[in-house]
């Protein structure tokens, strides 16, 4: 029997990689919701393999017509307006067209029998960390940007309808991907941005000293993993999924360096609040549930 797997906020960078993966075992039927205004140019390869459904996670009647007309099994949320930088005003926006109508889609899921797959962040709802101590899934959660604050709001929210319900889950907590298919003109992703500003020879912004560490992994291996995840018995988990390494800004603009004839210029900017000294995952509890291996940056 194939599995019905819906994908929401499924045109991303993360998504369209998680689509590409699933799509390479036929047992899976594709089913992806994202808004009218959404760009879904990274599923143009895939048209004709994936069922495409208009409209906002917000629209209840919308969800639960496809959720059930549609017979889904699986449910991957990866729907957000957020990125670390953002504002409250940007997380109120959140609140209400994210944040809320998860709860309704949980409830769905959990009356319908379907597993609920929730990307959340490993970058961010840790909080700060004073030195490069690797971060456990039982770590307590102190997220200081309001992104990560969302992350943590609807993990705390998955916990509640579990226990109400018995709701079945895996919260995933991704590092930081990189890898073909991220946009290197946006906002996000110091490895894509760094790549664009390169091309275009102007400065790679850096906020602080390029000191901060973070964990990277492969935008493949990580569609391995959660591939192996899913296709698996495995439920109701906090789920780390990282390299365990990690590089300082300053280390990914060397190796960037030295793959370029040109000479990389760095505009260092005072460090905004919202970012963390270092963040490296333990991906120790990874490597008891599934086997995996990993690109080398």
């Amino acid at each position: 029997m194939r599995n019905r797997i819906l994908f929401i906020g499924g045109a991303g960078f993360i998504g369209s990689a998680l689509i590409k993966r699933f799509l390479e075992d036929d047992r899976y039927y594709i089913y992806v919701l994202e808004p009218e205004r959404a760009n879904t140019d990274r599923l143009k390869a895939y048209q004709d393999n994936i069922t495409m459904c208009q409209g906002d996670i917000n629209d209840s009647a919308t969800v639960l017509k496809i959720i059930v007309d549609n017979k889904i099994d699986t449910v991957v949320h990866l729907a957000s307006t957020l990125i670390p930088g953002s504002s409250l005003p940007h997380f109120q926006n959140e609140m209400n067209n994210i944040i809320l109508p998860t709860m309704y889609l949980m409830e769905l899921c959990s009356e319908n029998n379907i597993k609920f797959i929730y990307f959340s962040s490993g970058g961010t709802v840790y909080g700060n960390n004073k030195g490069n101590r690797l971060h456990l899934e039982r770590d307590e959660k102190e997220p200081i940007s309001y992104y990560g604050l969302s992350k943590n709001i609807l993990e705390e929210m998955i916990g509640f309808e579990h226990r109400r319900t018995n709701l079945k889950y895996l919260i995933l907590r991704p590092s930081n991907p990189y890898g073909y298919g991220q946009n290197i003109y946006g906002k996000q992703g110091i490895i894509a941005v760094s790549i664009g500003k390169i091309l275009k020879g102007e400065p790679i912004t850096v906020w602080g000293d390029g000191n901060a560490v973070r964990d990277y992994i492969y935008i493949d291996d990580l569609a391995e993993i959660v591939y192996q995840l899913v296709n698996s018995d495995i439920v109701n988990e906090v789920i780390n999924i990282g390299s365990g390494v990690g590089y300082s800004i300053n280390q990914i603009i060397k190796i960037l360096d030295s793959l370029v004839d040109v000479d990389i210029k760095v505009d260092y900017v005072p460090s905004r609040g919202v970012d963390v000294d270092s963040l490296i995952l333990d991906v120790s509890k990874l490597q008891t549930l599934i086997n995996f291996n990993l690109t080398e940056i």
